[in-house]
């Protein structure tokens, strides 16, 4: 047996959230208390000071396999998901090639099969994730597909994303939705306001996000298509998201800890690393942000970790530089202190 001694031990399943020791035998845990270590053990573990918890799952992560492995690949994201403290993630389709066939969907669970987390992959919504056909759902549905998004791109298209919804309401199937309208975009990645003002950018307002919740909302309301909003970064996209589940539509929405817990402050101070889609927002959208996690408006929070390599970030003034989040260690002292007991604590930034 193993004796886990000293952990703060959280457990939303059943509201414990105190310092207890951990018993595992044979692999599961056999009870929880307080006990003396002894010779009944064959090890024990000091957890003081350290978080026990379930295994986090990330409903959000890119692993850029395949095609993509130069800057992550199934086995170095899973290694990251397991050291951060995740035991299932998510994969999106925008990979090279993208995941828009039975074919690539069942190369890569079937490469997935070994790693040390359990790994889900979602299929494209449309065809090379072009935005013009959608794809066979049904087919990729039944070859192993998680869900479907073209995250990374908005579907801009409103009528082929009403015709993706009442496919999947058929299905029973999940449709996730990156929200940002190009159309409203002077430049992806900085909050158009005062932070891309000081980089000489047009920058990306709130608005071209809350265009396309408030009409997948409403589309979702329609179809009655259960959907994901993926991660939320306006104050009034948070509103738009709960109205629509007061009307009855069936919308879930993730939010990052970075959006929760950063604003458009940071790109000064971290420059590129602070560079992502959507961006950072206000201080007032961080708010907003929180207290819709407090209130149930947003359901999940999610990393979206897309690593990018090092020599890209190194290659590029600002304003050119990819955008992209990494890594699953920062997440938990990033998100935990900006609850401060369940209130709205100051930015980190």
């Amino acid at each position: 047996m193993i004796l886990v001694k000293d952990g703060r031990v959280i457990d939303p399943a059943t509201g414990t959230d105190e310092i207890l020791d951990i018993v595992i035998k044979e692999g599961r845990i056999h009870r929880m208390g307080k006990y003396h270590a002894g010779d009944a053990y064959e090890r024990v573990v000091d957890a003081k000071g350290l978080v026990v918890a379930p295994g986090f799952v990330d409903t959000h992560v890119h692993f850029r396999d395949p095609g993509l492995t130069h800057k992550e690949d199934l086995a170095t994201g899973a290694a990251a998901a397991a050291r951060g403290g995740y035991t299932m993630v998510v994969c999106m389709a925008n990979t090279s090639p993208v995941v828009d066939s039975a074919e690539a969907l069942q190369d890569v669970l079937k490469r997935a099969e070994k790693l040390p987390v359990r790994l889900h992959q979602v299929a494209t919504v449309t065809e090379g994730m072009k935005g013009k056909a959608l794809v066979d759902m049904a087919v990729l549905q039944k070859a192993g597909a998680a869900g479907f998004s073209d995250d990374g791109l908005p579907i801009t298209d409103t009528a082929l994303a009403r015709r993706a919804m009442a496919e999947a309401k058929s299905l029973g199937a999940v449709l996730s939705f990156h929200e940002e309208d190009p159309a409203l975009i002077g430049s992806a990645g900085v909050n158009a306001g005062p932070a891309a003002e000081a980089l000489g950018l047009a920058g990306a307002p709130g608005v071209a996000e809350d265009v396309l919740v408030a009409r997948d909302c409403m589309l979702a309301l329609d179809t009655g298509a259960r959907i994901v909003i993926q991660h939320v970064s306006s104050g009034n996209s948070v509103a738009v998201i709960r109205l629509a589940k007061a009307l009855g539509a069936d919308v879930w929405a993730e939010v990052t800890p970075h959006h929760f817990s950063l604003t458009e402050q940071a790109v000064a101070e971290y420059g590129v690393n602070a560079k992502m889609n959507p961006p950072l927002r206000t201080e007032a959208d961080r708010y907003m942000l929180i207290e819709g996690l407090k209130d149930g408006t947003l359901d999940i929070i999610a990393t979206d970790h897309a690593p990018p390599t090092p020599r890209l970030r190194r290659a590029w003034s600002l304003p050119r530089r990819p955008r992209a989040s990494l890594a699953w260690r920062p997440r938990w002292p990033l998100a935990s202190p900006t609850w401060c007991g369940g209130g709205i604590c100051p930015s980190t930034t």
